[in-house]
Protein backbone atom coordinates (compact mmCIF):
# COMPACT_ATOMS: atom_id res chain seq x y z
CA UNK A 1 0.00 0.00 0.00
CA UNK A 2 1.76 3.24 -0.73
CA UNK A 3 1.76 6.04 2.12
CA UNK A 4 -0.17 9.18 1.77
CA UNK A 5 0.97 11.63 -0.45
CA UNK A 6 0.39 15.43 -0.08
CA UNK A 7 0.37 18.03 -3.19
CA UNK A 8 1.01 21.57 -2.62
CA UNK A 9 -2.16 23.58 -2.37
CA UNK A 10 -2.12 26.22 -5.23
CA UNK A 11 -2.44 28.86 -2.73
CA UNK A 12 1.45 27.89 -1.47
CA UNK A 13 1.98 27.33 -4.96
CA UNK A 14 1.01 31.32 -5.43
CA UNK A 15 2.95 32.11 -2.56
CA UNK A 16 5.91 31.04 -3.77
CA UNK A 17 5.71 32.47 -7.14
CA UNK A 18 4.99 36.28 -5.57
CA UNK A 19 7.87 35.55 -3.30
CA UNK A 20 10.19 34.89 -6.49
CA UNK A 21 8.70 37.98 -8.44
CA UNK A 22 9.04 40.20 -5.51
CA UNK A 23 12.96 39.23 -4.80
CA UNK A 24 13.22 39.40 -8.40
CA UNK A 25 11.77 42.96 -8.34
CA UNK A 26 14.04 43.79 -5.32
CA UNK A 27 16.79 42.77 -7.07
CA UNK A 28 16.71 44.79 -9.65
CA UNK A 29 15.64 47.31 -8.21
CA UNK A 30 18.87 47.44 -5.85
CA UNK A 31 20.91 47.07 -8.88
CA UNK A 32 19.68 50.41 -10.21
CA UNK A 33 19.88 51.95 -6.80
CA UNK A 34 24.02 51.32 -7.01
CA UNK A 35 24.08 53.38 -10.24
CA UNK A 36 21.17 56.35 -9.15
CA UNK A 37 23.77 56.54 -5.71
CA UNK A 38 26.67 57.15 -8.36
CA UNK A 39 25.03 59.61 -10.03
CA UNK A 40 23.74 61.83 -6.06
CA UNK A 41 27.78 61.18 -5.89
CA UNK A 42 28.70 62.75 -8.64
CA UNK A 43 26.37 65.47 -8.02
CA UNK A 44 27.79 66.09 -4.47
CA UNK A 45 30.80 66.17 -6.03
CA UNK A 46 30.54 68.81 -8.73
CA UNK A 47 28.85 70.83 -5.70
CA UNK A 48 31.89 71.12 -4.11
CA UNK A 49 34.53 71.19 -6.96
CA UNK A 50 37.15 73.95 -7.44
CA UNK A 51 37.45 75.31 -11.04
CA UNK A 52 40.33 74.68 -12.44
CA UNK A 53 42.91 77.18 -14.69
CA UNK A 54 43.63 76.49 -18.17
CA UNK A 55 47.68 76.70 -18.55
CA UNK A 56 49.14 79.69 -20.10
CA UNK A 57 50.24 80.28 -23.33
CA UNK A 58 53.69 81.34 -24.38
CA UNK A 59 55.18 77.75 -25.21
CA UNK A 60 56.91 76.68 -28.71
CA UNK A 61 54.19 75.20 -30.43
CA UNK A 62 54.75 71.25 -31.44
CA UNK A 63 53.37 69.40 -34.37
CA UNK A 64 50.22 68.28 -34.60
CA UNK A 65 48.34 65.55 -36.97
CA UNK A 66 44.51 65.53 -37.32
CA UNK A 67 43.13 62.73 -38.10
CA UNK A 68 40.04 62.20 -39.94
CA UNK A 69 38.37 58.88 -39.98
CA UNK A 70 35.62 58.01 -42.63
CA UNK A 71 33.28 55.51 -43.85
CA UNK A 72 30.77 56.36 -46.19
CA UNK A 73 29.99 59.69 -45.46
CA UNK A 74 29.76 61.72 -48.51
CA UNK A 75 26.78 63.71 -46.83
CA UNK A 76 29.84 65.68 -44.31
CA UNK A 77 32.84 64.91 -45.38
CA UNK A 78 33.47 68.52 -47.24
CA UNK A 79 32.19 70.45 -44.42
CA UNK A 80 34.09 68.75 -42.13
CA UNK A 81 38.11 68.91 -44.61
CA UNK A 82 36.74 72.50 -44.75
CA UNK A 83 36.48 73.31 -41.10
CA UNK A 84 39.39 71.28 -40.37
CA UNK A 85 41.88 73.55 -42.97
CA UNK A 86 40.83 76.52 -41.18
CA UNK A 87 42.26 75.29 -37.95
CA UNK A 88 44.17 78.18 -36.47
CA UNK A 89 47.60 76.29 -36.25
CA UNK A 90 51.41 77.22 -38.11
CA UNK A 91 50.66 75.60 -41.59
CA UNK A 92 54.10 73.78 -41.02
CA UNK A 93 53.10 72.04 -38.29
CA UNK A 94 50.00 70.79 -38.48
CA UNK A 95 49.28 67.45 -40.96
CA UNK A 96 45.56 66.73 -41.90
CA UNK A 97 45.37 62.32 -42.55
CA UNK A 98 42.33 61.29 -43.97
CA UNK A 99 41.41 57.68 -43.01
CA UNK A 100 39.34 56.78 -45.92
CA UNK A 101 38.02 53.16 -45.98
CA UNK A 102 34.63 54.34 -47.97
CA UNK A 103 33.08 51.98 -50.52
CA UNK A 104 30.94 54.73 -51.66
CA UNK A 105 31.30 58.37 -53.64
CA UNK A 106 32.94 59.72 -50.67
CA UNK A 107 36.39 58.69 -51.86
CA UNK A 108 35.83 61.05 -55.13
CA UNK A 109 34.83 63.83 -53.32
CA UNK A 110 37.74 63.20 -50.68
CA UNK A 111 39.84 62.95 -53.58
CA UNK A 112 38.94 66.66 -55.11
CA UNK A 113 39.16 68.80 -52.02
CA UNK A 114 42.99 66.97 -50.95
CA UNK A 115 43.46 67.94 -55.06
CA UNK A 116 42.15 71.57 -54.20
CA UNK A 117 43.67 72.12 -50.60
CA UNK A 118 47.28 70.10 -51.48
CA UNK A 119 47.66 73.49 -54.17
CA UNK A 120 47.02 75.80 -51.52
CA UNK A 121 50.17 74.58 -49.51
CA UNK A 122 48.06 72.25 -46.67
CA UNK A 123 49.93 68.90 -45.63
CA UNK A 124 46.60 66.75 -46.34
CA UNK A 125 46.45 62.94 -47.35
CA UNK A 126 44.48 60.55 -47.64
CA UNK A 127 45.25 57.33 -46.39
CA UNK A 128 43.18 54.40 -47.76
CA UNK A 129 43.43 50.02 -46.76
CA UNK A 130 42.68 47.49 -48.86
CA UNK A 131 40.31 46.23 -45.96
CA UNK A 132 38.60 47.39 -42.84
CA UNK A 133 40.03 45.12 -40.86
CA UNK A 134 39.51 46.83 -37.10
CA UNK A 135 37.14 49.33 -38.62
CA UNK A 136 37.91 52.88 -36.58
CA UNK A 137 40.73 51.12 -34.57
CA UNK A 138 42.55 49.72 -37.38
CA UNK A 139 42.27 53.00 -39.79
CA UNK A 140 43.42 54.92 -36.76
CA UNK A 141 46.45 52.53 -35.65
CA UNK A 142 47.22 52.93 -39.58
CA UNK A 143 47.64 56.22 -39.21
CA UNK A 144 49.48 56.29 -35.83
CA UNK A 145 52.36 54.72 -38.10
CA UNK A 146 52.53 57.59 -41.00
CA UNK A 147 51.53 60.21 -38.50
CA UNK A 148 54.89 62.75 -38.34
CA UNK A 149 52.74 65.09 -35.40
CA UNK A 150 53.85 64.76 -31.50
CA UNK A 151 49.87 64.74 -31.21
CA UNK A 152 47.35 63.82 -32.68
CA UNK A 153 43.69 65.39 -32.79
CA UNK A 154 40.96 63.10 -33.98
CA UNK A 155 37.44 64.12 -35.53
CA UNK A 156 34.63 62.05 -36.42
CA UNK A 157 32.84 63.23 -39.59
CA UNK A 158 30.12 64.93 -37.88
CA UNK A 159 32.20 66.73 -35.93
CA UNK A 160 33.08 70.78 -36.58
CA UNK A 161 35.75 71.87 -34.37
CA UNK A 162 36.32 75.45 -33.66
CA UNK A 163 38.91 77.62 -35.41
CA UNK A 164 40.85 77.78 -31.61
CA UNK A 165 40.68 74.54 -31.05
CA UNK A 166 44.40 73.39 -31.23
CA UNK A 167 45.90 76.29 -29.63
CA UNK A 168 43.31 76.27 -26.90
CA UNK A 169 44.24 72.70 -25.76
CA UNK A 170 47.49 72.00 -26.37
CA UNK A 171 49.24 74.15 -24.15
CA UNK A 172 47.95 71.22 -21.46
CA UNK A 173 50.76 68.77 -22.79
CA UNK A 174 53.18 71.26 -20.53
CA UNK A 175 52.67 68.64 -18.14
CA UNK A 176 54.53 65.86 -19.41
CA UNK A 177 52.21 63.05 -17.58
CA UNK A 178 49.09 64.86 -19.50
CA UNK A 179 48.70 61.91 -22.29
CA UNK A 180 45.26 63.04 -23.48
CA UNK A 181 42.55 65.94 -23.53
CA UNK A 182 39.20 65.98 -24.20
CA UNK A 183 36.57 68.78 -25.04
CA UNK A 184 33.37 68.61 -24.44
CA UNK A 185 30.61 67.89 -27.25
CA UNK A 186 28.53 70.60 -28.39
CA UNK A 187 25.40 69.85 -30.90
CA UNK A 188 24.83 70.68 -34.18
CA UNK A 189 21.00 69.65 -34.72
CA UNK A 190 19.17 69.08 -31.18
CA UNK A 191 16.93 71.60 -31.94
CA UNK A 192 15.48 68.96 -34.44
CA UNK A 193 13.19 67.07 -32.36
CA UNK A 194 12.50 66.35 -28.56
CA UNK A 195 14.11 63.34 -29.61
CA UNK A 196 17.65 64.80 -30.38
CA UNK A 197 17.15 67.41 -27.37
CA UNK A 198 17.10 64.38 -25.01
CA UNK A 199 19.72 63.03 -26.57
CA UNK A 200 21.82 66.12 -25.91
CA UNK A 201 20.86 66.44 -22.51
CA UNK A 202 21.75 63.29 -21.78
CA UNK A 203 25.12 63.99 -23.05
CA UNK A 204 25.43 67.07 -21.44
CA UNK A 205 24.93 65.55 -18.16
CA UNK A 206 27.57 62.45 -19.26
CA UNK A 207 30.39 66.01 -19.96
CA UNK A 208 29.50 68.01 -16.76
CA UNK A 209 28.49 65.37 -13.79
CA UNK A 210 30.92 63.03 -15.16
CA UNK A 211 33.80 63.82 -17.43
CA UNK A 212 34.81 67.25 -15.44
CA UNK A 213 33.78 65.39 -12.11
CA UNK A 214 36.39 62.15 -12.55
CA UNK A 215 38.69 64.57 -14.05
CA UNK A 216 38.72 66.47 -11.13
CA UNK A 217 38.98 64.24 -8.63
CA UNK A 218 42.09 62.00 -10.06
CA UNK A 219 39.23 59.26 -11.18
CA UNK A 220 39.16 57.29 -14.35
CA UNK A 221 38.11 59.51 -17.50
CA UNK A 222 37.25 58.82 -21.34
CA UNK A 223 38.80 59.93 -23.98
CA UNK A 224 35.27 60.13 -26.16
CA UNK A 225 36.84 59.03 -29.64
CA UNK A 226 36.15 62.18 -31.51
CA UNK A 227 36.88 66.13 -30.27
CA UNK A 228 40.41 65.64 -28.31
CA UNK A 229 43.61 65.34 -28.89
CA UNK A 230 46.33 62.47 -27.86
CA UNK A 231 49.71 62.42 -27.22
CA UNK A 232 51.45 59.99 -29.47
CA UNK A 233 54.02 58.83 -26.79
CA UNK A 234 50.94 57.77 -24.90
CA UNK A 235 49.43 56.04 -27.56
CA UNK A 236 52.06 53.74 -28.10
CA UNK A 237 53.33 53.50 -24.72
CA UNK A 238 49.91 52.06 -23.84
CA UNK A 239 49.83 49.68 -26.82
CA UNK A 240 48.11 51.35 -29.95
CA UNK A 241 44.58 51.28 -30.84
CA UNK A 242 43.19 48.12 -30.10
CA UNK A 243 40.45 45.96 -32.10
CA UNK A 244 39.28 43.45 -29.71
CA UNK A 245 36.34 45.82 -28.31
CA UNK A 246 33.73 47.94 -29.92
CA UNK A 247 34.64 50.86 -28.00
CA UNK A 248 38.09 51.80 -28.94
CA UNK A 249 38.22 54.98 -27.32
CA UNK A 250 37.81 53.35 -23.72
CA UNK A 251 39.90 50.83 -23.86
CA UNK A 252 42.59 52.97 -24.76
CA UNK A 253 41.73 55.55 -22.05
CA UNK A 254 41.97 52.76 -19.22
CA UNK A 255 44.99 51.38 -20.52
CA UNK A 256 46.64 54.63 -20.86
CA UNK A 257 45.77 55.76 -17.58
CA UNK A 258 46.68 52.12 -15.62
CA UNK A 259 50.07 53.09 -17.30
CA UNK A 260 49.97 56.32 -15.26
CA UNK A 261 48.70 58.56 -17.98
CA UNK A 262 46.65 61.51 -17.12
CA UNK A 263 43.68 62.46 -19.14
CA UNK A 264 42.72 66.18 -19.16
CA UNK A 265 39.13 67.53 -19.45
CA UNK A 266 38.29 71.23 -20.88
CA UNK A 267 34.47 71.81 -20.95
CA UNK A 268 35.31 75.39 -21.63
CA UNK A 269 36.18 74.53 -25.89
CA UNK A 270 33.05 72.95 -27.31
CA UNK A 271 32.91 70.98 -30.36
CA UNK A 272 29.81 70.30 -32.24
CA UNK A 273 28.49 67.08 -33.50
CA UNK A 274 25.56 65.53 -34.93
CA UNK A 275 22.90 63.89 -33.09
CA UNK A 276 21.47 60.69 -34.31
CA UNK A 277 18.08 62.30 -35.50
CA UNK A 278 16.39 58.74 -36.43
CA UNK A 279 15.14 55.44 -34.04
CA UNK A 280 17.92 53.45 -36.21
CA UNK A 281 20.22 55.69 -36.41
CA UNK A 282 20.54 55.87 -32.35
CA UNK A 283 20.23 52.52 -31.94
CA UNK A 284 23.24 51.67 -34.03
CA UNK A 285 25.34 53.89 -31.91
CA UNK A 286 24.14 53.12 -28.20
CA UNK A 287 24.26 49.27 -29.29
CA UNK A 288 27.86 49.72 -30.51
CA UNK A 289 28.65 51.47 -27.20
CA UNK A 290 27.02 49.01 -25.00
CA UNK A 291 28.21 46.29 -26.50
CA UNK A 292 31.91 47.68 -26.92
CA UNK A 293 31.46 48.97 -23.11
CA UNK A 294 30.95 45.55 -21.42
CA UNK A 295 33.88 44.13 -23.76
CA UNK A 296 36.46 46.63 -22.23
CA UNK A 297 34.70 46.29 -18.87
CA UNK A 298 35.88 42.34 -19.41
CA UNK A 299 39.49 42.80 -20.47
CA UNK A 300 40.32 45.45 -18.20
CA UNK A 301 38.03 45.27 -15.13
CA UNK A 302 40.28 42.40 -13.79
CA UNK A 303 43.23 44.09 -13.63
CA UNK A 304 42.12 47.83 -12.03
CA UNK A 305 40.20 45.93 -9.37
CA UNK A 306 43.99 43.93 -8.87
CA UNK A 307 45.86 47.16 -8.99
CA UNK A 308 46.79 49.31 -5.84
CA UNK A 309 44.37 52.39 -6.71
CA UNK A 310 42.06 53.92 -4.21
CA UNK A 311 38.60 51.57 -3.05
CA UNK A 312 36.98 54.74 -4.44
CA UNK A 313 38.72 54.77 -7.74
CA UNK A 314 37.94 50.78 -8.77
CA UNK A 315 34.49 51.42 -7.53
CA UNK A 316 34.42 54.54 -10.06
CA UNK A 317 35.73 52.30 -12.89
CA UNK A 318 33.02 49.00 -12.34
CA UNK A 319 30.13 51.91 -12.34
CA UNK A 320 32.07 53.54 -15.46
CA UNK A 321 32.64 49.66 -17.16
CA UNK A 322 29.30 48.12 -16.04
CA UNK A 323 26.95 51.27 -16.34
CA UNK A 324 24.99 49.51 -19.30
CA UNK A 325 23.64 46.58 -17.03
CA UNK A 326 21.13 49.03 -15.95
CA UNK A 327 19.04 48.85 -19.24
CA UNK A 328 18.52 44.99 -18.20
CA UNK A 329 17.47 46.14 -14.89
CA UNK A 330 14.97 48.28 -16.08
CA UNK A 331 13.98 46.11 -18.25
CA UNK A 332 13.28 43.66 -15.10
CA UNK A 333 11.55 46.34 -12.71
CA UNK A 334 9.20 46.93 -16.27
CA UNK A 335 8.06 43.58 -16.83
CA UNK A 336 7.43 42.91 -12.79
CA UNK A 337 5.68 45.99 -12.11
CA UNK A 338 2.07 44.62 -13.21
CA UNK A 339 2.38 41.80 -10.46
CA UNK A 340 4.05 43.91 -7.60
CA UNK A 341 1.18 46.09 -7.74
CA UNK A 342 -1.41 43.51 -7.72
CA UNK A 343 0.79 42.29 -4.50
CA UNK A 344 0.36 45.29 -3.06
CA UNK A 345 -3.52 46.08 -3.71
CA UNK A 346 -4.16 42.33 -2.60
CA UNK A 347 -1.79 42.05 0.78
CA UNK A 348 -0.05 39.49 -0.79
CA UNK A 349 2.81 40.82 0.56
CA UNK A 350 3.96 42.64 3.89
CA UNK A 351 4.06 46.04 4.34
CA UNK A 352 7.61 46.03 5.43
CA UNK A 353 8.46 44.78 1.73
CA UNK A 354 6.89 47.50 0.06
CA UNK A 355 8.43 50.34 2.71
CA UNK A 356 12.01 49.04 1.05
CA UNK A 357 10.55 49.63 -2.39
CA UNK A 358 9.56 52.77 -0.89
CA UNK A 359 13.43 53.67 0.44
CA UNK A 360 14.93 52.85 -2.75
CA UNK A 361 12.59 54.86 -4.93
CA UNK A 362 14.43 57.72 -3.43
CA UNK A 363 17.09 57.00 -6.59
CA UNK A 364 14.34 57.65 -9.16
CA UNK A 365 15.22 61.72 -8.62
CA UNK A 366 19.22 61.07 -9.40
CA UNK A 367 18.94 61.24 -12.53
CA UNK A 368 16.36 64.38 -13.41
CA UNK A 369 18.41 66.11 -10.89
CA UNK A 370 21.95 65.07 -12.47
CA UNK A 371 20.62 66.59 -16.12
CA UNK A 372 19.28 69.25 -14.86
CA UNK A 373 21.90 70.75 -12.54
CA UNK A 374 23.92 70.19 -16.65
CA UNK A 375 21.24 72.19 -18.00
CA UNK A 376 21.80 75.06 -15.95
CA UNK A 377 25.16 75.53 -16.05
CA UNK A 378 25.04 75.75 -20.00
CA UNK A 379 22.08 77.69 -21.16
CA UNK A 380 20.21 80.28 -20.30
CA UNK A 381 17.11 78.55 -21.65
CA UNK A 382 17.68 75.77 -19.14
CA UNK A 383 14.42 75.98 -17.69
CA UNK A 384 12.69 75.15 -21.04
CA UNK A 385 14.83 72.26 -21.53
CA UNK A 386 14.79 70.07 -18.77
CA UNK A 387 11.22 69.98 -19.69
CA UNK A 388 12.48 67.30 -22.11
CA UNK A 389 13.85 65.29 -19.32
CA UNK A 390 11.48 62.78 -19.22
CA UNK A 391 11.61 61.90 -22.81
CA UNK A 392 15.62 60.88 -21.77
CA UNK A 393 13.80 58.20 -19.51
CA UNK A 394 11.48 57.72 -22.05
CA UNK A 395 14.62 56.88 -24.50
CA UNK A 396 16.79 54.90 -22.03
CA UNK A 397 13.09 52.40 -21.60
CA UNK A 398 12.27 52.13 -25.45
CA UNK A 399 15.67 51.02 -25.64
CA UNK A 400 16.10 48.34 -22.82
CA UNK A 401 15.46 45.51 -24.75
CA UNK A 402 17.57 46.40 -27.69
CA UNK A 403 21.00 47.42 -25.45
CA UNK A 404 20.10 44.30 -23.00
CA UNK A 405 20.57 42.18 -26.37
CA UNK A 406 23.64 44.03 -26.62
CA UNK A 407 25.20 43.41 -23.38
CA UNK A 408 24.47 39.70 -23.51
CA UNK A 409 26.55 40.11 -27.17
CA UNK A 410 29.21 41.66 -25.12
CA UNK A 411 29.15 39.41 -22.55
CA UNK A 412 29.51 36.28 -24.58
CA UNK A 413 31.94 37.82 -27.80
CA UNK A 414 35.06 40.02 -28.30
CA UNK A 415 34.86 42.88 -30.99
CA UNK A 416 32.11 42.28 -33.93
CA UNK A 417 31.48 44.51 -36.66
CA UNK A 418 32.07 48.44 -36.68
CA UNK A 419 28.55 49.87 -37.42
CA UNK A 420 28.77 53.54 -37.97
CA UNK A 421 26.49 55.93 -36.96
CA UNK A 422 24.96 57.34 -40.46
CA UNK A 423 25.24 61.06 -40.52
CA UNK A 424 23.66 63.21 -43.06
CA UNK A 425 24.60 67.22 -42.49
CA UNK A 426 22.08 69.29 -43.74
CA UNK A 427 20.48 66.15 -45.94
CA UNK A 428 17.13 64.47 -44.58
CA UNK A 429 16.83 61.23 -46.26
CA UNK A 430 13.25 60.39 -46.47
CA UNK A 431 11.38 57.88 -44.68
CA UNK A 432 9.57 54.86 -46.43
CA UNK A 433 6.60 53.30 -44.43
CA UNK A 434 7.77 49.86 -45.60
CA UNK A 435 10.91 47.75 -43.51
CA UNK A 436 13.15 46.48 -46.01
CA UNK A 437 13.48 43.41 -43.92
CA UNK A 438 11.75 41.64 -40.91
CA UNK A 439 12.76 42.12 -37.43
CA UNK A 440 10.81 40.88 -34.80
CA UNK A 441 12.19 43.38 -32.31
CA UNK A 442 10.17 46.23 -32.96
CA UNK A 443 6.76 44.42 -32.40
CA UNK A 444 8.14 43.39 -29.09
CA UNK A 445 8.60 46.60 -28.11
CA UNK A 446 5.14 47.26 -28.92
CA UNK A 447 4.26 44.71 -26.72
CA UNK A 448 5.90 45.76 -23.96
CA UNK A 449 4.42 49.03 -25.06
CA UNK A 450 0.84 47.26 -24.60
CA UNK A 451 1.53 45.52 -21.28
CA UNK A 452 3.27 48.86 -19.58
CA UNK A 453 -0.23 50.53 -20.59
CA UNK A 454 -2.23 48.34 -19.15
CA UNK A 455 -0.57 48.35 -16.01
CA UNK A 456 -0.71 51.74 -16.14
CA UNK A 457 -4.17 51.94 -16.60
CA UNK A 458 -4.46 49.38 -14.34
CA UNK A 459 -2.43 51.09 -11.29
CA UNK A 460 -4.69 54.74 -11.96
CA UNK A 461 -7.72 52.57 -11.42
CA UNK A 462 -6.40 51.32 -8.09
CA UNK A 463 -4.69 54.72 -7.47
CA UNK A 464 -1.42 53.38 -7.04
CA UNK A 465 -0.35 57.07 -8.08
CA UNK A 466 3.19 57.22 -7.48
CA UNK A 467 4.19 54.57 -10.29
CA UNK A 468 1.82 56.22 -12.64
CA UNK A 469 4.15 58.55 -14.64
CA UNK A 470 7.01 56.13 -14.79
CA UNK A 471 4.83 53.15 -16.33
CA UNK A 472 3.29 55.65 -18.53
CA UNK A 473 6.49 56.92 -20.02
CA UNK A 474 8.18 53.48 -19.76
CA UNK A 475 4.84 53.05 -22.02
CA UNK A 476 5.45 55.92 -24.59
CA UNK A 477 9.50 54.97 -24.57
CA UNK A 478 8.08 51.17 -26.05
CA UNK A 479 6.06 52.84 -28.45
CA UNK A 480 7.65 55.24 -29.87
CA UNK A 481 10.82 52.76 -30.69
CA UNK A 482 8.46 50.10 -32.13
CA UNK A 483 6.48 52.39 -34.13
CA UNK A 484 9.34 54.41 -35.73
CA UNK A 485 11.93 50.74 -36.15
CA UNK A 486 8.86 49.84 -38.30
CA UNK A 487 9.83 52.61 -40.42
CA UNK A 488 13.09 52.54 -42.71
CA UNK A 489 15.07 55.02 -44.27
CA UNK A 490 14.59 55.13 -48.47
Amino acid sequence: MLPHQTCPSSGSRRWGISNLIACAYLIFLIFLTLYTTHAYIMIFLNVRRKRRTPPKSGFDLPSVTVQLPIYNERYVVQRLIRRVCQLNYPRDLLEIQILDDSTDETGSIVDQLVAEYRKRGYDIKVIRRTTRHGFKAGALQNGLRRARGEFLAIFDADFLPPRDFLIRLIGEFQNPKVGAVQARWGHINDRVSWFTLAQAIALDGHFILEQRTRAENDLFITFNGTGGIWRKEAIEDSGGWHTDTLTEDLDLSMRAQLRGWKIVYRDDVVVPGEIPFTVESFRTQQSRWARGTIQTGIKLLPKILRSHLSLFKKFEAFIQLSAHFVYPALLGIAVFSFPIIYFKINNILPRSYFLILSLLSIGAFAYPLYYAISQREIYPDWRRRIRFIPHIIANCMGMSLNITVSVIEGLLRKGGEFHRTPKFGDARPKINSIPSKFNPLPFLELLFGVYLLYSGMFALVKLQLFILPFLFTYSFGFFYFGLQSLRVKS
